[in-house]
């Protein structure tokens, strides 16, 4: 969906790289333990939300998850993300840089929820 820079105080983190990711599960299988993880070509410290889980993704449904990375202040950040279940790869990918990709919209309001694949 997008990313953006923030400072995270309550980690004890300056700037970090947010990611906002919707995983969708399109096939017809539930998936367990469905999982997002987010890499910064500068990582610092592990961020607690480097990487976020829901038990199960059933088919036909999606979920938004806010991935965060301790990254460089002001620096331009190559991200990564992994989308994963049961600890297996499905998918990953990476973007260039991150500075300040502006969400439309803002950030979404629903994250963490698991609901229906929208049409």
């Amino acid at each position: 969906m997008g990313c953006n820079t923030s400072i995270d105080i309550l980690n004890g983190m300056g700037e970090v790289t947010n990611a906002y990711v919707t995983i969708k599960n399109t096939g017809t299988v539930d998936l367990v333990n469905a999982c997002g993880l987010l890499r910064a070509i500068d990582e610092g410290r592990p961020h607690p939300d480097k990487e976020v889980c829901v038990d199960s993704l059933p088919a036909q449904h999606q979920v938004t998850l806010k991935l965060t990375v301790d990254s460089t202040y002001q620096q331009d950040t190559i991200i990564q993300v992994d989308v994963t279940a049961s600890g297996v790869t499905l998918l990953r990918v990476d973007r260039q840089s991150c500075r300040d990709i502006s969400l439309f919209g803002g950030a979404p309001s629903d994250v963490g929820v698991v609901k229906p694949i929208e049409p």
